[in-house]
């Protein structure tokens, strides 16, 4: 005891403990949501798997109600160390166990949320403006991880797990300070001025809320969480939706939450000069500014009758919204803030709060899957068709459930007493901590986007399409590492991976071009912006690729895309196509897929010096196999040499007469070759073998 006394309360800070656990729901929610994705969605099911996940909220009803008098201080300890645990261990284990410990630790933290909020409804002040400084400082965490593992959180994967080892130690360490009855808050100090705006409310005479207030109070609080991680835990998610330049969308990112908290802590009067009118009204405007975002880099596909389509360029118009959504974001945290204190101050009871909570879990999960299903609607039975072209929608209406809570907030909850605390170390260390995680992630999105390094000419030319399952192996786990590996032994000058748009939530919201890139220092093209909800295709060069655009083939279900590029290497100019196809079982019956082809072979037209690769999902030999060779050169078939090396065990048996991947060539190309080389390989990192092509001009 004296220890803890001379020592742990020294060193202890509740504002670090409540960032941590922020930033660890972040990562679980990811880990549960991919997870899900992988052993579900992936293979174009929806099973019990999916409901089994589901029940791991359900705790929030069947727990908390029993607790007429108030949560246990030990069990809030517990929901906390469960959470540091399934943190831990979710980086060790495959794709099924992970769904289960994430599930768990997201279930504890939405059990610890409502129980924490609960205990600090007598000092409200000071609980509201701590949980919203850890939420901003977990946020900036997650972005700083993010962007020095190149959009994957860099404390889950490769040497840097200790990183979370430490985090996850201090945090369980600091949870035992919930069992000290006379455990002091140091964010600001020990005491609280006066506050004559509230002297008839204190918590001896304020009036208990009723449930339908708390309940409208927690889907505001919800729904901001819901918006961070379906957004801002990485930047490269945005800079995917719109095109945008990803250093400047990182910095401003950053930076606006580094301004919200030197606000909180240097600035905290200007506050309440903001009017309820001026909180509506800045909410509606973020809120407008996302949607936009959104809708206009979608493209209504409902609507247009003539294919091919070329994707709009990408102008100026474009990011206008984008930018001012950006600016305008620190609002979410005051959201946050100013909700959780009105909350405080209903002085909710266990069961009013957990009951709110677990109704607010529930919108959780649904604004979740809302967004997955605009990804897989074809695979949804009867409903899919409606969540097309609807990923707007679905931000629209967190953004209106984040506001309709403002129609509950008192007046005096936007005033806030100075803190009487002469604590000056206390601020410049909160200031230091967030100057270090801004600068970090600066410095670190600035040198992973260095400029490209002048290269000689490559003779041959090594072409490589690889079809990387959005990031996950044959098995179903998640696998940049090893797919990363097989596209570095193979040493191309040009590469187009099909399935690769994984910066979202169904991929953990992690960029795996991004990450390529970021390593082979290439030139990169990601095709369909990831708003569109159709597969994505990826070109990366070691040489400048030029007027690249994407175009869209006819898709009565999934929708499919084709990106066209030029690439100079020596005296010659590449037209270079990568492709997608859809997956039609019967082209007798549906010849989608056969009208797909012809649309490419339409944009290709007499164009010399083509190279078209990808996932075709036909076989030689087929109608759509037969059309193609009929311009194009199939370069398995006119090799001087061929191998299939090791490939996914599911396609031992298929190759090389049921292949579906293929890169094909113009005859004049094939002309100009001296000599052709082409192997399947790439074992189980995929669900598909890579496919090398050398020529040699």
């Amino acid at each position: 005891m004296e220890i803890y006394k001379k020592y742990f309360k020294k060193y202890y800070s509740e504002l670090i403990l409540v960032s941590i656990l922020f930033l660890f729901f972040f990562q679980l929610i990811t880990v549960f949501i991919e997870s899900i994705y992988a052993l579900n969605l992936i293979k174009t099911e929806v099973n019990e798997n999916i409901a089994a996940a589901l029940f791991l909220l359900s705790p929030m009803l069947l727990i908390l109600p029993i607790f007429k008098k108030g949560f246990p201080d030990k069990g809030l300890v517990v929901l906390g160390e469960i959470l540091v645990i399934c943190r831990v261990l979710a980086s060790f284990f495959n794709s099924q166990i992970n769904m289960i410990l994430s599930g768990i630790g997201v279930s504890s933290f939405m059990l610890f949320l409502p129980v924490f909020l609960q205990k600090s409804k007598d000092n409200e002040e000071k609980s509201s403006l701590l949980i919203g400084l850890g939420l901003s400082i977990g946020l900036g965490m997650s972005i700083l991880f993010r962007t020095l593992g190149s959009s994957l959180d860099l404390t889950s994967h490769f040497w840097f797990l200790w990183i979370g080892w430490v985090l996850a130690a201090v945090a369980g360490i600091m949870l035992i300070s919930f069992l000290d009855p006379d455990r002091i808050t140091k964010i600001f100090g020990d005491k609280l001025g006066s506050n004559p705006t509230s002297s008839n409310n204190s918590p001896l005479t304020r009036k208990f809320g009723s449930k339908w207030k708390i309940l409208g109070l927690s889907l505001g609080i919800t729904s901001i969480l819901v918006l961070i991680y379906l957004t801002f835990i990485s930047p490269a998610v945005i800079s995917r939706w719109t095109e945008g330049n990803h250093i400047i969308i990182t910095i401003i990112t950053i930076i606006a939450i580094t301004a919200f908290i030197l606000l909180i802590v240097f600035k905290l009067d200007i506050i309440q000069k903001i009017t309820i009118r001026g909180l509506l009204i800045w909410n509606g405007l973020f809120v407008l500014m996302l949607v936009l975002t959104i809708g206009i880099n979608q493209i209504p596909f409902l609507f247009i009758s003539s294919y091919p389509t070329y994707a709009p360029i990408t102008t100026i118009f474009y990011q206008i919204p984008l930018y001012i959504m950006l600016i305008l974001s620190p609002i979410i945290f005051i959201d946050f803030t100013l909700l959780t204190r009105e909350l405080l101050r209903t002085r909710p009871t266990i069961r009013k709060v957990g009951g709110a909570f677990f109704i607010s879990s529930i919108f959780l999960l649904l604004m979740i899957f809302s967004a997955v299903f605009t990804i897989v609607w074809d695979y949804i039975p009867l409903v899919g068709s409606l969540f097309r072209d609807m990923l707007w929608l679905v931000f629209l209406i967190i953004g209106i459930v984040i506001i309709i809570p403002f129609l509950l907030v008192k007046k005096d909850s936007l005033s806030f007493v100075k803190l009487t605390s002469n604590r000056i170390k206390t601020r410049f260390k909160i200031s230091g901590l967030i100057g270090i995680i801004c600068v970090g992630t600066i410095i670190g999105v600035v040198l992973l986007e260095t400029p490209k390094k002048s290269v000689g000419i490559d003779n041959p030319i090594r072409i490589l399409s690889y079809n990387i399952q959005q990031g996950f192996d044959e098995n179903g786990d998640k696998n940049f590492e090893g797919q990363f590996e097989v596209i570095k032994n193979a040493n191309a000058s040009i590469i187009g991976l099909q399935e690769s748009d994984t910066c979202r939530i169904s991929s953990g919201n992690a960029d795996i071009v991004r990450y390529v890139n970021d390593r082979l220092n290439y030139y990169s093209y990601f095709g369909p912006k990831t708003v569109t909800g159709t597969f994505g295709i990826a070109l990366l060069s070691r040489y400048p690729i030029l007027n690249a655009k994407t175009f869209y083939m006819e898709s009565k279900g999934e929708q499919t895309a084709t990106i066209e590029a030029q690439i100079l290497i020596g005296a010659l100019t590449y037209n270079v196509y990568v492709t997608h196809l859809g997956n039609y079982e019967d082209p007798s019956v549906d010849r989608s897929q056969i009208i797909q082809q012809e649309q490419i072979l339409e944009r290709i037209g007499v164009k010399t010096n083509v190279i078209l690769m990808g996932d075709f999902n036909f076989e030689p030999y087929t109608e759509q196999y037969n059309i193609t060779t009929a311009v194009l050169d199939d370069c398995w078939e006119i090799a001087d040499s061929t191998l299939i090396g090791n490939v996914p065990l599911s396609w031992v048996p298929r190759l090389p007469a049921e292949r579906i991947d293929h890169v094909f060539i113009s005859p004049d190309l094939t002309t100009l070759s001296a000599y052709i080389e082409v192997t399947y390989f790439g074992g189980t990192a995929a669900d598909h073998p890579a496919l090398l092509t050398s020529i040699r001009i």
